[in-house]
């Protein structure tokens, strides 16, 4: 319940608000007030949201850059790409310098980032796809999911019908809004500055196209609540667009700098008045009727005055927290002469004063009504397709962006699906869970030791254990019996379950076995892991990292301590190994299961198999599997590292040219000597070429995955379905690419999308330079490197060897792999190493030491 305040008297009347739809939101309410949840992306790993109190961003705008195919000096040539160099090489052996003073280093450090600053050219401030590096796996056998929304989850029993998005009356009533909708924008499209303006328009776009094809997805209540934002002026829309993009907070009237203050005072009357039976969609000063909250809205010299303005002292470099508590105390405190007359309401009065003499300072003031934030919300989520929060303008700052023409994205046909969310119940639902899910891993990123936060994110996971129970029970009486999944459905209709709230809760229910893992609840955590492996519905992708957690619980942690010489605690060693190798070969039996799991599943199985003295012709073997990667051969290079205490990050070296470098750009320098052309790439190489080859079948209009006109990819290549879905088209082009047909399609297609906003594609590497790698891979090797992105392209779009080489005498092409002195190779990074080896790709692992250029100190 919320009161409302009266300004001249004690009195206070109560209005109702809307309850919340599910009790985790309480439980969030004070997690919420400590910061604010960012949902970055509906993507289902980790991490899915930052922690942060985000203000109104300012657009900062760039200059537009020109393409430029036959680019004579590279943007990364100071970074150190082979070609002409970027200054002379002043004469001298470096190999004489194998120390560098800490007073030189600094006075080096500070030279190289002024140099930096100088030399490095401007760049388009653009938002990187934070789902580029996360894993995927391919998808072949999936469940049907006819029935995945009507599976039950938590109270609700009985399944949710869909409500049918033709109803007529509910089509015309859409129609009707949106013509009005596009009328109101074509008049006032000369009044606002054309920032100010495309808000509007995207709002205005948003609105219309939800509600032409999902309007079913909103009740009548909410459909006029957006048809009363429909109806506002402009000035208003506008202003609640801006303060919907900032802090759910009070904001003062007076520092609204959107529009001239008389427009802006009117427009925040206007959005503040309750309009028969709908909400104001703003709060007004009038519903404050938090003390310790109104305080904390004044200034630290506004607090300093009030607080001398009732007789409190010393002051004097006291904290704004420190401020507030001593004037509330102030303001409860009773004195002696009538300390036998007051009463409670004298208490609450005084309290009410105070808040009065904080609106006096303040001014008007506004805040966001939760209840239309809320339902803005879910109209955004249904257009974007992702769980966007309030404070998150990511997706909306592009789609300015865009709309003034300072970005581009790539033109595609789209083809919007209206079956994606199946009612206004599953919204509902899914954006809650979704929410909670949020929360869990804001938790999950505290450190160890803050030991609440993990517990608070584990009593999370516990209020939704039943509900998961219930929705995997579901699954057992209705699954066909088949351990693969049972009918093969559409890749489509796989990503469509990414919806449904059954997926939002798995979420909930991954995050759940890490806490476990971190309180070291490990019975808990194998009976997660277990419920989890039981379906092959949601995630499948990350089954392998499931077998692998399951078999190090039976083989490490629950096994019982010191079992030597215990009979009893043996047998259950005995036992814990046998459930361990049998988890394996299920593992590796399981499709889903990627490669990169597979090998790290393999090296388990061994391992047990040791431990059971098994003989070698009873030792399991699966065709799927190989324990070795291919090791690349090794070359050591050396040069003398600047030891600075002052600095944290990757090391840095002294380059020839006397500039501090990283490791990989010295690695540059010594291949240079070598004869060799190129760039310090990593993955941007492989997976702009990736994307130029296969643009045309990226943005393929699939209904459902090009849902808005503000897409870098579709929705769909971050999961498991991208390759399935497209399988034809891949395959065929995969063929071409073999068949050398390849250098055309990226010459035309760099020059036709330069500078347009597409996943993986670095418009910083030249045509030329990508032509060149291209023609010296060839055929099998481009074929082999692409197949790899098409089928795991979430998995695999990271691990790629740091530096891209090519010798013009030999034609040859080459990556490296850089190490300095306490890196080691990861899993991934050897994986693409023996994929490059297998097909006939050179491949080096160098290792950066510290000594001269000719070799180690002396």
């Amino acid at each position: 319940m919320t009161q409302k305040r009266k300004r001249n008297n004690g009195d206070s009347s109560t209005a109702d608000s809307s309850s919340d739809a599910f009790p985790a939101a309480e439980k969030l309410l004070d997690f919420s007030k400590r910061t604010s949840l960012i949902v970055l992306s509906d993507s289902d790993d980790e991490p899915v949201v930052v922690a942060a109190a985000v203000g109104e961003t300012r657009l900062s705008v760039p200059e537009p850059r020109l393409p430029s195919a036959r680019q004579t000096r590279s943007p990364v040539l100071e970074q150190g790409v082979f070609g002409t160099p970027s200054s002379s090489f002043p004469a001298g052996n470096s190999n004489k310098r194998s120390r560098v003073s800490e007073k030189e280093a600094s006075a080096r450090v500070a030279a190289y980032r002024l140099q930096r600053s100088f030399s490095q050219p401007e760049r388009k401030a653009k938002q990187r796809d934070s789902t580029d590096t996360i894993g995927a796996v391919l998808v072949q056998q999936v469940p049907e999911t006819e029935s995945i929304a009507n599976v039950p989850l938590g109270n609700v029993d009985e399944p949710l019908p869909a409500t049918a998005s033709t109803n007529s009356a509910l089509h015309k009533q859409a129609t009707k809004l949106t013509r009005a909708t596009s009328a109101k924008a074509a008049t006032e499209a000369d009044v606002l500055g054309s920032e100010r303006q495309s808000y509007l328009q995207i709002f205005d776009r948003i609105l219309h196209t939800v509600l032409r094809e999902e309007a079913h997805l909103f009740s009548d209540q909410e459909r006029q609540i957006l048809s009363a934002f429909s109806d506002l002026d402009r000035h208003s829309r506008y202003l609640f667009t801006r303060v919907y993009m900032r802090k759910r907070e009070w904001l003062r009237v007076s520092s609204l700098n959107y529009g001239e203050r008389e427009v802006v005072e009117q427009s925040c009357k206007y959005l503040g008045a309750k309009k028969q039976d709908i909400e104001p969609f703003f709060l007004t000063e009038a519903e404050i009727n938090d003390c310790e909250k109104a305080l904390t809205l004044l200034l630290t010299p506004e607090l300093r005055t009030l607080a001398k303005s009732k007789g409190i002292k010393q002051l004097s470099g006291r904290p704004k927290e420190t401020l507030c508590s001593m004037i509330m105390k102030s303001t409860k405190q009773r004195t002696i002469v009538s300390f036998f007359k007051e009463n409670k309401e004298s208490t609450t009065q005084r309290v009410e004063e105070l808040i009065n003499e904080v609106v006096k300072i303040t001014g008007p003031m506004i805040c966001l009504n939760a209840t239309a934030a809320e339902l803005f919300e879910r109209l955004h989520m249904v257009f974007f397709r992702s769980a966007v929060h309030i404070n998150d303008d990511n997706t909306m700052r592009s789609a300015v962006l865009a709309t003034i023409g300072q970005i581009r994205f790539p033109k595609y046909t789209i083809v919007r699906s209206s079956d994606i969310f199946v009612s206004a119940e599953h919204v509902i639902q899914y954006k809650a869970l979704v929410e909670v899910s949020a929360a869990m891993a804001v938790l999950a990123a505290s450190p160890v030791k803050q030991i609440d936060d993990h517990k608070q994110g584990w009593e999370l996971y516990l209020t939704h254990r039943e509900s998961w129970i219930k929705h995997i029970e579901y699954f057992r009486n209705n699954s066909t019996g088949d351990e693969s999944g049972g009918t093969e459905r559409s890749a489509i209709e796989y990503w469509k379950s990414h919806f449904t709230p059954g997926w939002a809760l798995s979420r909930i229910v991954v995050r759940g076995a890490k806490f476990a893992a971190t309180l070291k609840q490990y019975k808990s955590e194998e009976e997660i892991l277990l419920s989890l492996l039981s379906q092959k519905v949601y995630q499948l992708h990350k089954r392998g990292e499931w077998y692998e957690r399951l078999t190090l619980l039976y083989t490490t942690h629950l096994r019982p301590k010191r079992a030597k010489g215990n009979g009893e605690a043996q047998e259950q060693v005995l036992l814990l190994l046998k459930l361990g190798r049998e988890t394996c070969i299920r593992a590796i039996q399981d499709s889903n299961v990627n490669s990169i799991s597979l090998h790290a599943i393999f090296k388990q199985l061994r391992a047990i198999e040791g431990k059971l003295e098994l003989e070698e012709r009873f030792q399991y073997k699966h065709p799927r599997v190989s324990l070795e990667w291919r090791n690349a051969p090794e070359r050591t290079v050396y040069g003398v590292r600047i030891k600075d205490r002052t600095r944290r990050g990757p090391s840095l070296w002294d380059g020839d040219d006397q500039v501090p470098c990283s490791v990989e750009e010295l690695a540059l320098w010594r291949y240079r000597s070598l004869g060799y052309h190129g760039l310090h790439s990593e993955n941007a190489m492989a997976t702009t070429l990736f994307s130029l080859l296969f643009w045309d079948i990226i943005f393929y209009p699939i209904p459902g995955v090009l849902d808005t006109e503000y897409q870098s990819r579709p929705l769909d290549m971050m999961s498991d379905a991208f390759y399935v879905s497209r399988k034809a088209l891949i395959e065929q082009r995969l063929e071409q690419i073999l068949a050398g047909e390849f250098l055309g399609a990226i010459e035309s297609n760099y020059e036709a999308e330069f500078g347009a906003e597409c996943v993986g594609v670095s418009w910083d590497i030249t045509a030329d330079n990508l032509l060149t790698v291209a023609q010296y891979m060839g055929g099998k090797g481009l074929e082999a490197i692409c197949r790899v992105l098409a089928k795991e392209y979430r998995l695999k779009s990271s691990g790629f060897p740091d530096l891209c080489l090519w010798n013009k005498n030999t034609k040859k092409v080459m990556f490296v792999e850089v190490k300095s002195p306490k890196d080691k190779l990861s899993d991934m990074q050897r994986d693409w190493i023996d994929i490059l080896l297998k097909n006939g790709i050179e491949v080096e692992l160098c290792l950066v030491r510290e000594g001269g250029k000719n070799g180690p100190a002396e």
